[in-house]
């Protein structure tokens, strides 16, 4: 009988010992399953072509694991899952900028800013104030000064800058960024005098009377400057700054760039991977000023070196985050100062067109060499004769690259060149903010070529592949009014040139899933989807549908990268 008892009793051990290692593994794998974060209760805009709204989503170890109703993730849900309740607001995948110079903007955040102020006296008061702030030796960095404001188009000038700082060299781009206004110290420093040869391009302004430089040099005159040892020993230390720029670009809701910069300045972003500081992902472009007497071969020898050794330092772990994609060429100017590079005359100055910064045998070398090397190009066209001389350059490569060329900004097209985007495979990659606030461009353009200015829509409706952004510093780097811009196509309150304003999905496609396209990540990023990187942003409240101006009160509630919080607003 005691026989009988202990080995029934045992048996009963052994099932229960069975029955325990059964719910230890069922456990184990729900542990397993759960998610690492859900979001609930939210206006979630995936950009995701199946679904394109959803009220909730999981993540497991960075990626999307689920999208779908509140109901639909809650088996996610475990005792160590971090859970949001977004309460109705708004949700869109991380943002992605496909036009910045982000390493230019680091002189905004170390120097002074001026932009959206209207006067030279708000500026010379906004300098003078920054100055007392600076360390004895330093550059006075920055700028964003528009004279087309309330300065009546009449430029500023050295004695301006020189009556509230003298003893600091001051470097100050304009809106454009394509001319820059400095001190006599900076003059000095370059060593620029009357003498001075500008470079090809670009034009040291003289005054009328003295012959003296006023202190304004444009396009590639600011290099005199910029490559002076003066200037390149300022700017050597760059980490701490370029940290600080970043995270402001988080807390725009940005999770990715297009930056375009000097090639040495993938260096500062490899410091930043490296010391696992970079809570962004850049897709780099480099660029150089092209001339007749460019060393156009060894800038290649180079390009491809830097990307070579670059490849050693990729990583995975959370996905793209550091890659030399393509090469960055400025082939015309801006039509404000009429170096745009225009098919028929200026409207308000009938004896220029606009010439191109170098001829067109150049453009198609660089972009020949470029695209045999695996590089795609970015060229900066704004006038419809070098968006045409550009789409010819394309049309005559036969570079094997896998990703697509592109065309930036095309302020005005000529509408027979609109088809040969899409024949060519050619990307516009456009900027909403800059058509609004452009108040010259009829003055410049003229009726009868207006309706052919920031065509976004007629590009879309012609099947071109169409990326937005900001061109940051040159305008607000804020996506929300970038993308209110694109929708609503307001200058002073009023719809201008309506039928070419987008639908917000439309915008926010070509704003997020097409950027990610363009630097062929848009199977890992660019939408809220199942097995895709977890960037995504919330916004403080809630869009309404059809969008309407209430998106220019909207702000970035949190910004997330693979999962992970990297801005998060206070109060939120």
């Amino acid at each position: 009988m005691k026989e009988y008892i202990f080995s029934n009793t045992r048996k009963w051990q052994q099932l229960l010992a069975c029955a325990a290692a059964v719910i230890f593994a069922l456990l184990s794998a729900k542990a397993l399953a759960d998610a690492d974060l859900v979001v609930i209760n939210a206006d979630v805009r995936t950009v995701d072509q199946q679904v394109s709204h959803a009220q909730a989503f999981a993540i497991k170890a960075g990626k999307f694991v689920k999208v779908g109703s509140n109901e639909a993730i809650k088996s996610l849900i475990g005792s160590n899952t971090k859970i949001i309740n977004a309460q109705g607001k708004t949700v869109i995948p991380g943002l992605i900028d496909g036009h910045t110079h982000l390493h230019s903007g680091i002189d905004l955040i170390r120097g002074v800013d001026l932009y959206e102020l209207s006067s030279k006296s708000q500026w010379l008061a906004a300098i003078a104030a920054r100055d007392k702030t600076l360390l004895a030796g330093d550059w006075l960095l920055g700028g964003r000064w528009d004279y087309t404001r309330d300065e009546k188009g009449v430029l500023p000038t050295k004695d301006d800058l020189d009556a509230v700082v003298s003893d600091r060299p001051i470097f100050l781009r304009d809106i454009d960024y394509h001319s820059a206004w400095v001190n006599s110290k900076a003059l000095a420093l370059a060593g620029i005098t009357k003498d001075t040869k500008a470079p090809e391009g670009g034009e040291i302004i003289l005054d009328p009377n003295t012959g003296e430089p006023t202190g304004v040099l444009t396009e590639t005159a600011m290099a005199l400057v910029t490559g002076s040892k003066a200037f390149q020993q300022n700017t050597k230390n760059l980490a701490a700054a370029l940290r600080d720029t970043v995270q402001y670009v988080n807390s725009k809701g940005l999770t990715s760039v297009h930056d375009m910069a000097e090639v040495g300045a993938i260096n500062d972003y490899l410091a930043l991977q490296e010391q696992g500081q970079l809570s962004l992902r850049v897709w780099f472009g480099a660029f150089s000023l092209w001339g007749d007497n460019a060393n156009i071969e060894g800038e290649f020898n180079n390009f491809v070196a830097v990307r070579k050794s670059l490849a050693q330092h990729k990583t995975s772990a959370t996905g793209p985050l550091l890659d030399f994609g393509y090469i960055k060429v400025v082939y015309d100017g801006v039509l404000s100062i009429y170096t745009a590079a225009l098919k028929a005359p200026y409207s308000d100055k009938p004896d220029t067109k606009g010439v191109p910064f170098f001829d067109t045998k150049i453009l198609n070398d660089v972009i020949r060499r470029a695209n045999s090397n695996g590089f795609p190009v970015s060229v900066h066209a704004i006038g419809d004769k070098s968006v045409s001389d550009t789409l010819d350059a394309f049309a005559n490569s036969k570079g094997k690259h896998k990703l697509r060329n592109r065309i930036e900004h095309i302020e005005v097209v000529d509408p027979a060149d609109i088809s040969r985007f899409k024949d060519a495979n050619v990307t516009a990659s456009m900027q909403p903010n800059h058509g609004v606030l452009g108040d010259y461009i009829l003055e410049r353009i003229g009726k009868k070529r207006e309706p052919h200015a920031y065509a976004w829509k007629t590009m879309l409706d012609q099947g071109v592949t169409l990326v937005l952004g900001s061109d940051w510093p040159t305008a607000t780097l804020d996506p929300l009014t970038q993308l209110g811009d694109a929708v609503l196509r307001q200058r002073h309150g009023k719809k201008w040139q309506g039928q070419n304003a987008l639908s917000f999905d439309e915008a926010l496609y070509a704003y997020t899933q097409a950027g990610a396209d363009m630097a062929g990540w848009g199977d890992q990023i660019g939408s809220i989807a199942k097995g895709k990187w977890a960037d995504f942003v919330m916004l403080d409240g809630t869009l309404p549908e059809p969008l309407d101006n209430s998106i220019r009160d909207r702000a970035v509630a949190m910004t997330y990268i693979g999962g992970k919080q990297v801005y998060r607003k206070k109060g939120q």
